[in-house]
């Protein structure tokens, strides 16, 4: 239990390096080829590479029988969080909007968490944690104020 954790956690790590890396070449990208032409070539070349892994997991048949719409939403999420970062990241800059995103995402899945949405296992939000939320906030205000 505890190796999944550590193993987990390690794998979280390495994501994080990746949307880094992902956000600096989209932001990149859409500083050539402007914002919606980028968006579209990022989102190809996504699907493309998810075609090669269903192509290599052998995955046959009908891939969404029985997954709820709602579960669905993730891939229009992704496609507005990649918009907005490329309108971001050549204004304000890499750490500047990842901070921020950063911020929005933990308080955010604080939230999702919390109320069990779209029927992710419910974990309350402590009191003990709420000083841990202010502290980010009042970071990415300090980021902002300071920038």
């Amino acid at each position: 239990m505890k190796s999944d954790f550590i193993k987990n956690s390690g794998l979280s790590l390495i994501a994080g390096v990746m949307i880094a890396v992902m956000v600096t070449a989209n932001g990149m990208l859409s500083s050539i080829l402007g914002t919606w032409v980028s968006l579209v070539v990022i989102h190809f070349i996504g699907l493309l590479t998810a075609g090669l892994f269903l192509i290599i997991k052998k995955s046959t048949g009908n891939i969404l029988k029985g997954v709820p719409f709602g579960y669905l939403l993730g891939g229009a999420v992704g496609v507005i969080t990649i918009l907005l970062n490329n309108l971001c990241v050549n204004n304000i800059g890499v750490a500047m909007t990842l901070g921020l995103a950063l911020v929005g995402q933990i308080i955010a899945s604080a939230i999702v968490e919390h109320f069990g949405v779209l029927g992710m296992k419910k974990k309350k939000v402590s009191l003990k944690k709420v000083p841990a939320y202010l502290l980010m906030i009042a970071g990415a205000a300090v980021m902002i104020w300071w920038s």
